[in-house]
């Protein structure tokens, strides 16, 4: 179990709570440990990785072009049609992951942790 995990919780803001009880620790922990570095390692020139979008897609952008990429399933950056306003941001991800200490944490011991504790915490 994570220490403290209650007042951690509270301080989280409501992005970061919405992160947290729809992907679930073990979630959180794989995107910002596993796939954020192999991804950000294949990003377009001027690419910067905006979040996950709506469709469950990582989202990016061209900083100098306002292109948007998408992460696509064969592993490689497609140029997006349409753009997703929903974006769950890289940034909250990375929040959690340090205010939780996720870095310290087995990803299999991480899988119900989440769950469990929503079950239990009325906020």
């Amino acid at each position: 179990m994570i220490p403290e995990l209650e007042q951690k919780y509270k301080q989280l803001t409501q992005a970061q709570k919405d992160i947290f009880k729809g992907y679930g620790l073990r979630q959180i922990k794989h995107f910002v440990e596993f796939s954020l570095p192999k991804i950000e390692a294949t990003l377009p020139q001027a690419g910067k990785i905006l979040g996950i979008n709506a469709e469950g897609k990582v989202q990016a952008i061209n900083t100098n072009t306002n292109q948007v990429y998408l992460w696509i399933s064969d592993q490689q950056w497609q140029a997006a049609k349409a753009v997703s306003n929903h974006i769950d941001a890289k940034e909250d991800f990375i929040e959690i992951w340090k205010s939780l200490d996720l870095e310290h944490q087995d990803l299999i011991d991480l899988s119900h942790i989440h769950r469990d504790f929503l079950a239990s915490f009325a906020e």
